[in-house]
């Protein structure tokens, strides 16, 4: 499924970059334009979106390292007592 989706990413990628060619030279600037816009619209999201997830990764590694400390930490003091 994974690569499905990356070909039809790249087929799309690939559509856009020509219609934008073909839009410059058919004078068609605005649409042009807008395309470009398109694609960086898209970078930015998905730019947006790693930034999420790698912070919800943070979170939940901290999170997991926090707990396994005060689990230590009760470990060695149950076998001081």
């Amino acid at each position: 499924m994974r690569k499905i989706m990356i070909r039809v990413l790249l087929i799309t990628l690939l559509l856009i970059l020509a219609g934008i060619v073909a839009c410059f030279y058919f004078g068609y600037f605005m649409y042009a334009y807008g395309l470009i816009f398109l694609i960086l619209a898209v970078a930015f999201g998905l730019g947006q979106l790693a930034s999420v997830n790698n912070g919800v990764w943070m979170h939940r590694n901290g999170y997991d390292r926090h707990i396994h400390d005060q689990a230590e930490r009760y470990r060695q003091h149950r076998e001081e007592d």
